[in-house]
């Protein structure tokens, strides 16, 4: 599917796709399908952060699995996990009651 816009026109879908979204599809798609698209100010990068918590995690439960880490490290990693979680869910609930 293809469509034309101004250079201006493209500046500001792409400026508003790219606050949640890596590439342009899905937005467009979200748009037209009336998809509710929620956009919390002040989280952005937090997918990047938690993707590179995932793969630490990760490379930590490998290690645990071959002897290599103490469980106590993997204990502590899940409860920072925890706490991301918690600090998220509070910034969404905060941000749906204003």
């Amino acid at each position: 599917m293809n469509f034309r816009v101004t250079k201006e026109e493209k500046r500001l879908i792409e400026d508003k796709a790219f606050i949640k979204y890596d590439t342009l599809a899905p937005y467009l798609r979200d748009c037209v399908l009336d998809k509710e698209i929620l956009v919390i100010p002040g989280l952005s990068g937090i997918q990047d952060e938690l993707n590179a918590i995932g793969n630490n995690l990760n490379q930590l439960t490998r290690a645990v699995n071959m002897g290599q880490a103490n469980v106590v490290d993997l204990i502590e990693m899940r409860k920072e996990v925890a706490d991301i979680w918690q600090l998220l869910n509070s910034a969404l609930q905060k941000y749906l009651l204003v």
